[in-house]
């Protein structure tokens, strides 16, 4: 499978490959050389809304990001099949695959929950870990303001149409950064609409105001993570408050909080030059 190209015809993954687990093939893209990065996107994302980050991301790096379980070309699973402990252990899967020791890991939204819950059970062989704009407070508003969008978010569109509705719900974005992110995130359909590439089921259970990912108590595995850890909050995230990233990092052993200036929860959009270069940093 040839791997997807910039406008300026550079290859921007050096590889592409699968892992198997639990019946299920999860696609992975590889850049780089040096010490290994795993990066998990959100809900709802895929591997390349990294290609935000990485060409920021200076210093020698192996970057791979893991196209999780009904995200992007990897497969669909069960509905009893999402829960945070079958992400996790498609993370362990990757890492056993590749031969990965001694990695960081770098987790957005969702991606910083199984992250998180990852260095709780599997901590000895994280060299550091990256959440970002994520932890086991979420604030209402922010919760109400994602339903609300997914509720009035149709199935199949017109690309510039959902361009235009995320301008309006992040004004960060302007119209090619909008159209950027889409076509990281959706695929064409016969008709010549446009779809999202993860399970529509999971968009649909979230729409109806059932929980979906959040099934753990994950105040409870946050002391047993032993990782030296950054939290990134977007400085404007509706979604993190500062004082929930603050209890976060308290709960954490080895935490250190930093915002991101410009920033809403969407951070690896709204300011990837300055996410990256905090990332950098700190895995240096």
């Amino acid at each position: 499978m040839s791997l997807r190209r910039s406008s300026r015809g550079a290859t921007l993954w050096d590889r592409e490959g699968y892992v198997e687990n639990e019946g299920l093939k999860l696609r992975y893209l590889e850049r780089g050389k040096g010490k290994p990065v795993l990066l998990l996107h959100g809900f709802g994302d895929s591997a390349e809304v990294w290609e935000f980050v990485i060409p920021h991301l200076k210093g020698a790096f192996r970057r791979i990001a893991l196209d999780q379980r009904g995200h992007g070309e990897s497969s669909r699973a069960s509905p009893e099949a999402y829960t945070t402990l079958h992400f996790v252990s498609d993370i362990e899967a990757l890492r056993r695959e590749l031969g990965l020791e001694g990695f960081s890991l770098v987790g957005h939204s969702m991606g910083g929950r199984n992250a998180l819950v990852y260095s709780a059970m599997y901590g000895d062989g994280v060299r550091r870990l990256v959440v970002i704009d994520y932890g086991p407070e979420l604030a209402p508003e922010g919760r109400r303001r994602i339903l609300r969008a997914l509720r009035i978010r149709p199935d199949r569109f017109r690309l510039e149409e959902m361009a235009e509705a995320l301008m309006e719900e992040n004004p960060r974005l302007d119209l090619h950064k909008a159209l950027q992110y889409l076509t990281r995130v959706t695929r064409p359909t016969e008709d010549g609409l446009f779809t999202w590439r993860c399970d529509l089921r999971l968009l649909q259970r979230m729409r109806e105001g059932k929980r979906v990912i959040r099934d753990i108590d994950l105040w409870e595995f946050l002391p047993k993570v032993k990782t030296p850890t950054l939290l990134l909050r977007g400085e404007l995230s509706d979604l993190l408050s500062p004082e929930g990233a603050r209890r976060t990092v308290e709960a954490l052993p080895l935490a250190r909080l930093r915002e991101i200036p410009r920033a809403g929860h969407a951070v690896i959009l709204d300011n990837p030059e300055d996410t990256a270069r905090a990332i950098g940093e700190f895995l240096s």
